[in-house]
């Protein structure tokens, strides 16, 4: 029988499906999760809290108590927040609501997936401004040199960026805001690392977004809970292309309580950053490996070549070792990374091991 093709979308052909990197693995260091999980006590509350839900109804539509203890813990209100199925969720939503087809939505080379994928998904046209290659520094002019042409809708900047894991300078950020005419998204989901925020300056401009996520410092990356911080009128506009029960009951809950008792959290945190520091400094010493500065929970090691990279990230796999190889075309055809998470310490010397372990394929 002859296949009918015609409903077929062209404009997928060249998307390719993220790939979870689904293979066997001793220490699993390419996700930036949490490594300590959540501590018992908050376990237990959640359990027995969940005990009491109604699972035969639909969630409440919007997370109307997650919402509430965010916004006030930020000094806002339920105007001024979503909740979704994590930041990818959100991201969709955002060019969803405003970057109908053919808009372009701008960000930096290199930047987190996903908003390339939403934007081809959306019909959107995605463009890439390269980061400097000394530093990663923000070419705000350049971008807003994009983003001043007629059809541009939506910036995106990640606070830090991943997966090069620095802060771009405030004031170049700041200037994109007020001068790109463009909805400008500051993608925070790592700011419990690195403790900088744009979100005191949401009353402040009608165009702001803050993305933050539930995945990385707070440990229910499973769960699937981001949120979205900006002025009402842009709420509402995004609620327009939300699902009505996006969220589901239990993880609006464990959301909930893990939220409520983030200060139990800091330690856990605190061990991350001591552990970020510690790796950096013991992979700079290992010869040909880089390591650049970071503020988020994951480092990014320079190695060489594409064959130098591919050669380390294919001897860490087999030694049981899951990182993550990073590369853009549009940043740099000549400069490669190995994206590694901020595993507890001894995850963190398994890798510094298999680290070692490839140091005899090169001459040192």
């Amino acid at each position: 029988m002859k296949k009918n093709k015609n409903f077929y979308r062209d404009s997928l052909k060249g998307l390719k499906p993220y790939d979870p990197h689904e293979v066997p693995y001793k220490v699993k260091l390419n996700a930036n999760e949490n490594p300590y999980g959540l501590p018992e006590e908050i376990v237990e509350e959640i359990l027995r809290k969940a005990k009491n839900l109604e699972y035969s109804r639909y969630p409440n539509a919007n997370s109307v108590k997650l919402s509430e203890a965010v916004s006030t813990f930020w000094g806002l209100t339920r105007d001024n927040i979503i909740i979704g199925n994590g930041s990818d969720e959100l991201i969709d939503y955002l060019i969803k609501a405003f970057s109908e087809k053919r808009k372009r939505v701008i960000t930096t080379a290199p930047s987190f997936a996903m908003y390339k994928i939403y934007s081809i998904i959306n019909g959107s046209i995605f463009v890439q401004i390269p980061l400097g290659q000394n530093n990663f520094s923000l070419n705000e002019d350049k971008i807003l040199e994009e983003a001043k042409k007629e059809n541009s809708s939506i910036v995106f900047i990640a606070y830090p960026n991943a997966p090069t894991g620095n802060y771009f300078a405030e004031d170049k950020i700041i200037k994109i805001i007020e001068e790109s005419g463009c909805l400008v998204v500051v993608d925070e989901a790592y700011y419990e690392f690195g403790k900088k925020t744009f979100v005191p300056l949401i009353s402040r401009y009608d165009n702001l977004v803050i993305l933050r996520t539930f995945s990385k410092a707070y440990s229910i990356a499973s769960l699937r809970v981001g949120y979205l911080l900006s002025n009402p009128e842009i709420i509402n506009e995004i609620r327009r292309v939300k699902s009505p029960f996006n969220v589901n009951t239990f993880s609006q809950l464990a959301a909930q309580v893990v939220f409520e008792n983030k200060e139990v959290l800091k330690d856990n945190i605190e061990k991350i950053i001591r552990e970020r520091e510690r790796l950096t400094d013991r992979i700079n010493k290992l010869s040909p490996f880089e390591t650049h500065h970071s503020q988020t929970n994951f480092v990014l090691v320079e190695v060489g070549s594409k064959e130098d990279t591919d050669l380390v990230f294919n001897n860490l796999l087999k030694q049981g070792i899951l990182v993550q190889t990073v590369s853009d075309p549009i940043f740099s055809s000549s400069r490669y990374f190995l994206r590694v998470t901020v595993g507890n310490k001894e995850e963190n010397d398994i890798l510094i091991d298999g680290l070692k372990s490839c140091q005899r394929y090169f001459k040192i």
